[in-house]
Parts: C-alpha cells; sequence; structure tokens
C-alpha cells in the first residue's frame, strides 16, 4: 500500500509533500505542516494552507486508469469567541470562491465541475489534471500509469489570497501555473489567502529540485490592518532576513501591490504609495533582492471582484510581465 502513495506522490508536480488520508485518499500538501503555528492561527489559514493550489498531476495512461476525487470541508470563518481578525468583514462583500477541476488529454483542455466523483482515462493518453486553488481534496488512483518528468528547477511563490489563486475559477489559469508553463520551473505556490508581511510564513523547504528563485508578493492586506508605516518595515525586514536565512544565495524578486479600486484612500498608516515605499526601503538592506512594480503590472479593467483580486486576465497580464523580470540562480 506505501508503495501505491509513493507512485502517486511521484506524478505529482508543484507539490512540497503529502499525506494519507481515509480509504486510501490522499492529500497534496504545499506547506510544511511541521511549521504549523503561523497555519493554525485563523480558521481562514488553517482552511486555505491544506488546499492543494497550484499542484497538478502529470502522467501516462498504460492502461484504463481511474483518478477518485473526494472533497473535505473546512470553515473560513471565525468562531464567535475567536480573538482573531474578522477577514470577511474587512474584505466588505462576497468571496467567490467557486472553481473547477481542469483535466488536459493529450493536450485538450476541459473543466470538470468540482465535486466527489471519478475521472476515467484511456490507455496511452497524457493526462494533466489540476488540482483545487481553493478548496481541500482527497485524491486516489487505480490502473497503471508512468509519471512524466518533473522541472529541474523550482520557483517558490510567498504571498497572499492572489498568490494562492483567488479571483481565478479554472486552476489551469492561475498565476503559478503560468508562471510554470513560460518559464519552465516547478513553482510551490505558497500563496495564502489573508496572509499579511510575516516571517514566519517563510519555510525551509527540502526538495529534490532546488529552489531557484523566490517571488514575493505581500502588502495589500497590511495596508487595510496594520497601524504604521514603521511596522510594515520592520516585518518586512524580518521576511526577508529569514529568507536569507534559509536561501542565502537564491534571488529574489518582491513584487509590489497591485492596483485596486480604493488605491487613493488614506488608511491608518497612511497612503497607498506609502506602503510601497516602506517595502521598498526594506529589500535596500539585503543583496541580491529586485523589485517589481505591481502598479505598473496591473491590468485596471480585468478584475474578478472589480476591487481587488485580477480575473484570468488581469493574471494572464501579470505572468507575461513578471515571468522576464524573475532572476534566477545560476
Amino acid at each position: 500500500m506505501e508503495n501505491e502513495h509513493f507512485s502517486i506522490f511521484e506524478l505529482a508536480h508543484n507539490a512540497l509533500s503529502y499525506r494519507h488520508l481515509e480509504d486510501g485518499y490522499v492529500q497534496f500538501l504545499r506547506f510544511n505542516e511541521s511549521d504549523g503555528v503561523p497555519f493554525n492561527s485563523h480558521p481562514l489559514y488553517r482552511a486555505m494552507a491544506k488546499t492543494s493550489a497550484s499542484i497538478c498531476l502529470r502522467f501516462t495512461t498504460q492502461g484504463k486508469a481511474v483518478v477518485h476525487i473526494k472533497r473535505y470541508h473546512q470553515s473560513l470563518l471565525a468562531k464567535r469567541d475567536d480573538q482573531v481578525l474578522d477577514f470577511a468583514a474587512l474584505y466588505g462583500r462576497p468571496l467567490d470562491l467557486s472553481e473547477s477541476i481542469d483535466v488536459s488529454i493529450d493536450g485538450k483542455l476541459s473543466h470538470h465541475p468540482l465535486a466527489n466523483g471519478q475521472l476515467v482515462f484511456e490507455e496511452n493518453q497524457e493526462i494533466t489534471i489540476h488540482l483545487p486553488l481553493h478548496h481541500q481534496v482527497g485524491v486516489r488512483l487505480e490502473g497503471e500509469v508512468a509519471p512524466r518528468p518533473k522541472q529541474q528547477r523550482t520557483l517558490l511563490l510567498l504571498g497572499d489570497s492572489i498568490i494562492q489563486g483567488v479571483g481565478i475559477h479554472h486552476p489551469s489559469q492561475d498565476l503559478a501555473s503560468r508562471l510554470g508553463s513560460l518559464l519552465g520551473v516547478q513553482v510551490i505556490n505558497q500563496g495564502l489567502a489573508g496572509a499579511m508581511i510575516n516571517a514566519k510564513l517563510v519555510q525551509k523547504l527540502e526538495l529534490a529540485e532546488p529552489v531557484a528563485s523566490i517571488l514575493v508578493s505581500v502588502g495589500t492586506n497590511d495596508w487595510t490592518i496594520r497601524e504604521n508605516l514603521a511596522e510594515v518595515r520592520g516585518e518586512m525586514f524580518a521576511l526577508l532576513g529569514r529568507i536569507r536565512k534559509f536561501y542565502p544565495k537564491v534571488p529574489v524578486l518582491l513584487l509590489t501591490p497591485l492596483y485596486r479600486t480604493d488605491i487613493l484612500q488614506d488608511k491608518r498608516m497612511g497612503s497607498f504609495k506609502e506602503l510601497t515605499q516602506a517595502m521598498v526601503q526594506a529589500t535596500r538592506c539585503f543583496a541580491g533582492v529586485e523589485v517589481a512594480d505591481g502598479l505598473s503590472l496591473s491590468l485596471r479593467d480585468a478584475y474578478d471582484d472589480q476591487f481587488l483580486h485580477p480575473d484570468h486576465r488581469g493574471i494572464s497580464f501579470l505572468a507575461k510581465s513578471l515571468a522576464p523580470l524573475i532572476p534566477f540562480q545560476r
């Protein structure tokens, strides 16, 4: 039985590890479970950290094969007595997390409803299954398949809901998947909905394909929640310091916050421009950290919620613009 689980992990691209669920199902992970403190501090973090965002299964069938999908539900909402931020109230509108499971058969992509069920494949087909961005699923495989080769370099994405994929309803269209395709790399998506600038979100990853570049995209949540710019500078300094502790030579690109429709408002800490300046100031203390201007990489008319989260068109533009700016370790 253990060999079966090991072989199914061999099919998983952009995955960090896996864990066993009941009835032979496996859940693919993108965070180290041992570093769980920041991911257990809020119900939204707990739920979103267990999603398989940007992870896909790639294999060639050697006979008839069946992939079973099982959904697992977990609340995103804080309980009445929880002393945590009410992200739903801060966001101020319904959050549309509807999405599909995307399946490519011999290069032909289709979108399937996200539901308990099975995907059936015939012999000698090249298959890619894009797992959900915002929902937890388990996977079980029946049949003979052969894994497809994985990329030899890894791009690590650290960020908030935009990195995780909120605003995208087909997982094959998210930023990590697009960057992976454009750059020919494995992409570990450690975006987390609701995340703020927090050094504890940076994990030391042990990967067969080493981390060769890191993209960091945070700050938009800090602008609406934090009290002052000094706190932003301090947290950004700590985050970059922890990256340098674990990845001393790996190039880093900081993507400053993207356009949002309330950009001209002043928050408690100050203006949006001042937020960006505070973040950039922290990068000057570290070698090998470059900056990409999020405002110049934003389409102003391509937002899923007409407010904050880019839709598939905005993310496509962002990926094509970002790809040539991402530096890789030689």
